[in-house]
Formats: structure tokens, sequence, C-alpha cells
């Protein structure tokens, strides 16, 4: 947090009573070289921003004390100099909030959830807006005393429209008089004399309209005066009831000024093209030109595969590069006859923000006109990109909604779009697909399901049960793998190839998969103490355990709270995230390797592991994939893979456990290939502990009888 006596300029104001949005917000204004300073309510906002004088504030709309609202009227009402940027931090789909904050004196909004990278760009965009204007203002107060020590051009025109009077401005360098009209050219005759007819007939209007109610009018026009366009402005005022006193200015500077600061806050800095802003009020105006001659229009959102991999690889400057040649083969690519050639298309063709582009198709007569435009857009993002020497491969999914069959309003028809586009990402990328209803039910299944697995652990929902593993030669259990399970309040039990994706793709798998491993080691204790013999207990690690840089002292304090022997737990590992990364592999293996326990190879066959790695890995076990047992002993294929992977882990002195044993057939041929280990339907389901308690405390824990 910036101090309160801070001076610096580029100082952000941020209130928010969520500690972790302030601390995020802070964070995110560090990234790009501004500092902070939290307010936790409206109320607090105000007072610092009149002690501390900030740069720019980012007000969240609900605070006690004084919420967002009140707080930025607040502010409107007390501040004295020029206008602070105030940014309203809304809803993600709350209209009448973006409308408050608007009328209460807001410059601009950002809806919830946040994109930070995002944000920090348009933070400093709208500083340098905000710098723009006050520049503008300053250069206009500068003008005005100019001009109060050098006269204008000033003129007198009777009722009918005719010059008695004319003094032109003092002379500019390189210009000639400011009015580009000499004395003797205007005196006596009248302003359609002087000027094109439309500028002159507007100034006989507006003179007219003077002397009929004695209030001040003006009119802007352009005229081409030494080979460039000048903007003018002439003031009129009545001098009485049938006379008008004009003042002309030449406000071509100001007029530059304008455009540069609607350029600045309507063009991509990046690309060159048009930002979201200006897409959105594109969008908003085609939405009621369609609507008012009831016509088709589609939406297309696309969005660059694998992006990330290019900038992480590569570096940004790349992909940097990378964004602004798509956005000129995107130019290329859409045909004028897309837009229908009407008008000013400019904005038809938007960068929404990172990887993301929009395409606005009016007048749409056929569906399949829209789909033929993705597939160009498609097939020009496959064409190899040169950047730097290098040829970048790229492809594109897009998404594509309809007016009016998807949605009335913009927000709706560009959320079905991006909707769209992520299925076409689901169905494999490289593909374009429509919007329909059934995907934003999917969403909101998939939401309500993430909502409820955040939920899970906190509620006890989660729980585990255990799959005994048998040592072929004995028959006798010699250890369990821990499976996790998800009991939901209304679905009751979802299965785990539903909810484990979903985890790993949220991360919460990381918290699960520690409260698993301790659960786990405290059991396997347990059974210790119940049965007299320790019990193995096999616990699945996920990728993004496995790259978590504190999984060791995880697992170190999962074994030394529970009390269980580090070489009691053993640690499965798939050969994906085994090779994903082999020197960072080799490193982490290393440190659990040192802890003492157990490491395997989980659904071996399956990956694409070498020789040479698993030497290197040094695992003790490999687990053969259920898909090479579960055809034997009639699948000679199969039979031949798994005899053959017996023989090599045993050469590489690795204990092999073969899972999916589902028959007796089954069992005897993986005896007499030589398996050390089993586990499956036909030997044992996945039991609650209880279950396996009763088992130990048999005389003699053999493996459970199959079931009949």
């Amino acid at each position: 947090m910036a101090s309160p006596n801070s001076t610096k300029r580029g100082v952000v104001l941020v209130a928010d009573d969520d500690p972790v949005m302030r601390l995020l917000m802070l964070e995110m204004l560090g990234q790009v070289g501004l500092d902070g300073i939290e307010a936790e309510d409206g109320a607090q906002a105000v007072a610092y921003f009149q002690s501390m004088s900030p740069d720019l504030i980012l007000l969240d709309v609900e605070m006690p004390n004084m919420d967002g609202f009140s707080a930025c009227r607040e502010i409107r009402r007390i501040e004295t100099g020029a206008p602070v940027p105030i940014i309203m931090v809304t809803g993600g789909d709350d209209i009448e909030a973006v409308t408050n904050a608007y009328e209460v004196g807001a410059t601009d909004f950002v809806s919830k959830p946040i994109n930070w990278p995002i944000l920090g760009h348009r933070v400093l965009y709208v500083l340098r807006a905000s710098d723009a204007i006050v520049r503008l203002r300053a250069a206009d107060a500068h003008n005005r005393a100019v001009l109060a020590a050098i006269p204008d051009t000033f003129f007198r025109l009777n009722r009918d429209g005719f010059y008695l009077d004319y003094e032109p401005g003092h002379e500019r360098p390189g210009h000639g008089n400011i009015s580009a009209f000499p004395m003797e050219a205007c005196i006596g005759k009248h302003v359609t004399e002087v000027f094109p007819r439309d500028i002159a007939e507007r100034l006989v209007e507006q003179m007219r309209a003077v002397l009929d109610t004695q209030h001040i009018r003006s009119v802007d026009y352009e005229l081409v005066r030494f080979g460039a366009v000048h903007h003018f402005e002439a003031r009129l005022v009545a001098t009485g009831a049938s006379e008008v006193l004009g003042l002309v200015r030449d406000i071509s500077e100001r007029k530059r000024t304008e455009e540069q600061i609607r350029r600045l806050a309507y063009c991509d800095s990046l690309t060159g093209i048009p930002n979201r802003q200006a897409f959105l009020e594109t969008l908003e105006r085609e939405l009621h030109r369609s609507k008012t001659g009831n016509k088709k229009f589609a939406v297309l959102f696309m969005d660059l595969d694998a992006f990330k991999r290019i900038n992480d690889t590569l570096g940004h400057n790349v992909g940097d590069s990378l964004l602004k040649v798509v956005s000129e083969r995107l130019r290329e690519t859409i045909r004028p006859s897309d837009l229908v050639a009407r008008g000013d298309q400019s904005h038809n063709l938007a960068r929404l923000g990172g990887d993301e582009f929009t395409i606005l198709i009016p007048d749409l007569e056929r569906v399949d006109h829209a789909l033929n435009v993705a597939q160009r857009v498609k097939e020009a993002m496959r064409r190899p990109f040169l950047i730097d020497g290098n040829e970048i491969f790229v492809t594109a999914s897009i998404g594509i909604s309809l007016f009016p069959e998807d949605g009335d309003d913009c927000d709706s028809l560009l959320k079905f779009a991006d909707t769209a586009m992520y299925h076409a990402k689901n169905c494999g990328k490289n593909n374009a697909k429509l919007y329909s209803s059934s995907l934003t039910m999917q969403i909101m299944s998939h939401v309500k399901l993430e909502v409820g697995l955040r939920k899970a652990l906190k509620n006890q929902e989660l729980y585990l049960l255990y799959q005994p593993q048998i040592e072929v030669r004995t028959g006798e259990i010699v250890g369990v793998e821990a499976l996790v399970r998800w009991r939901h309040p209304e679905r009751g039990i979802v299965s785990p190839t539903e909810f484990i994706p979903l985890a790993e793709e949220t991360g919460l798998i990381v918290p699960i998969g520690e409260w698993v491993l301790r659960t786990a080691c405290n059991q396997a204790m347990a059974w210790h103490r119940i049965a007299r013999r320790s019990l193995r207990m096999a616990v699945n690690l996920s990728a993004k355990q496995f790259k978590d840089e504190n999984l060791s002292q995880i697992v170190i304090s999962a074994l030394h709270d529970t009390g269980l022997d580090p070489k009691m737990l053993e640690l499965e590992l798939t050969e994906g995230t085994l090779m994903d990364d082999a020197r960072a592999t080799m490193a982490t293996l290393e440190q659990l390797r040192a802890i003492g326990v157990y490491l395997s190879i989980d659904d071996f066959g399956t990956g694409y592991s070498s020789m040479n790695y698993l030497k290197r890995f040094d695992v003790r076990a490999l687990k053969i994939d259920k898909s090479f047992i579960c055809g034997l002993p009639q699948d000679t294929e199969n039979a031949a893979i798994t005899r053959a992977i017996i023989a090599m882990a045993h050469g590489l002195k690795m204990v092999v456990v073969a899972e999916g044993v589902e028959t007796d057939e089954q069992l005897l041929m993986l005896q007499e290939y030589g398996c050390d280990m089993v586990q499956g339907f036909y030997l044992g389901h996945p039991s609650p502990h209880e279950a396996i308690t009763q088992i130990l405390l048999q005389p003699c824990a053999a493996a459970p009888a199959p079931a009949k």
C-alpha cells in the first residue's frame, strides 16, 4: 500500500470491502507500474480522495457505510479541480448498475468476473485518456488567453445575410489570415457569395434564430485552405434587432485532439483494429437497425487455440507480433460482401482482448453464409505465420450466435457466441459451432457442479473407498488403493469420471488430494492398531499435485501427523505426469524418494514412457492398465503386451500390479506370467473402511471371495 503522504503520480485509490479483491487489484496495479491506496468502504474512499488526491479511483458498487454510487456522487460534488477518473466495479450482467454508475459521474466501469491482465491495461488507458483531456482543456484555456489578446475574425451581418463589416484575424505563419478571406472579398456581399451554399444556408438559418431568440448560437464548418482541411467555429450573437456579430475561430487543432482521444478510446493499441468498446457500440447500432428493418445478423467469436503455449515458449513479443499479423489476415479474409458493403464497416471486426476477436456479419440471409465466413477464417488461420523468421502454426475455434434466434440484446449475443466458441474448443478445437440453448444448460450444470465441489470438502461430502491389492503368490491382502468418492446432497453419488476432471480444471484437486492423502494415511494407521499388521496404502497423485512446489512438505506433514511409516505409503503417478517435464520430474522424485515413500506408475501402457526414462525415474512398481487385462485370455495381442510389460518390469527389478482383474481365467494367466500383485472386481470391489477392517480381523487376511 502506498504511504498516505505519497505524492507520486500514478496513484490509484482502490475501494472495496473485500480484502482479497483489494489485494488482487493492488497486485494488478503494481504489475503495470502504478501505486495503490486501499479503502475499506465508501466513506473512507471519500476521505482519502480529499487527503491524498489520487490520479484514478477504482470503486466497488457494493460496500458498507457508503456504497460505490454514493461515494462517486460525493466525490463529484466536492472535487474542485479536473475530474478524477472513476472506474466502477459492477456485477457481470447488472445493466442497471452500469447505468447508475454513469449517472452518478463514473468515467468507466468493469464487470465481474474481472479479467485481471486486461484491467491493468484498461486503467492505464483511462489514465492516458484523462491526461489527454486535461491537456486538451489546458490547450483550450491557452488558446482563449491568446485570442483575448489577438482578436478572432469579426464580422457583422444584417438580417438578410449581407456583410456589414469584416475584420480578418491576425496572420498565422504559413497560413495567411485565420479566416482565409480578405476584407474586400466579403463586405457588401451575401454569405452565399463567400461560402459554399450548404455552409451559407446554415449560417443564415442560425443567424435568424439568434435574432429571434436573442440567444448565442454557433456553426461549425470545414473549408479546404492551403491544401488542408480546416475546421472553423463561428459564434453568433445578436447586437440588436436586425444585426448579428460573428466571431470565427480555427478549431482544427481541437478537432485533431478530439480525434486522438476518440481513437484512444475505440482503437486497440496493439493491432490497430477496433477494440471491445467500439465493437459493442457497433453491435448496438446494428441491433437497432436490424430490429427496425426486420433484418438478421450474426456474431462470430474467434479464439486462437493454444495461444498461451506460444507466449510461454516463444515469449510475449512473438505473441504480440502474431496477434498483429492475425488481425491483418482477418481483414484480408473478410470480404466486402460479408459486410454488405454499406457505410463504414471498420468496426465490424474487433479485438476484444488477448487472442479473442469478433466479426459482425449484418444483413444475414442464410445461416450458411455465417458458417462459410467462419470456414474461411479457420482456413486462413491454419496457414503458417512467419514471425521473426520462424513459421508459427495456429488454429482457431469460432462460436456463432444469430439475431434474433439466439437473443435480442448485445450482451446475450456476445455471451452466446462465446459459449459456442468454448463448445468448439471442447469438440477438438479448430472448429466452428453455432450456439444452441442446450449449451447454456450444459454450462449452467457445469458451473453448479463446480460450486458444489468447492463446498464438498467443507461439508464433508467426500469420502474414501478402498480396493484390496492381492499378492498373487499367497492370495493375501498386502495393500489397498484409496479411491475418492463424492456424495452430492442433491444428485447423490457423483461419478469420479465427472468430478475429478472438474477438480483438475479448477485446481481444487490440490486441496482434495491433500485431504485424500491425510485421510488415507490416518486409516492405514487405524488398521495397524486394530489388526496388528501393516497394509500399504496407495494414493493417486494428479499432475497438478505433482507439480505443486509444496508436495514434499505436504507428504512429510501427513506422515508426521498420522505416524504412518513412509514405506507403507505408495504414491501413484501416471506416465503422462512423469514425462511432462523430465528435469522437474527427476527433482520431485528425488525429494519423494528421500522421504522414503513407495513410488509406482499407474495405468502403465497408455502413455509414452521410454525405457531410458523408466530406468532414470527409479520407481518401485508398474500398474498395468486394465484396458490390457479386460480382453484376457482371448485377446492374444493384449496377452503378448501384458507378458512383455511384466518381463520388462522384472528386468528393471520392479514389482508389477495388474488392474481390472474380473475373472478367474485372467487371474490364472497373470499368475502364469509371473505378475506380482492384482486388484479388480473379481478380488474385491472398492469398499468402505469397515468392510476392509472385517477382512483384516479374519484369522488369515486373504482376498474376499469373488462375487457370484
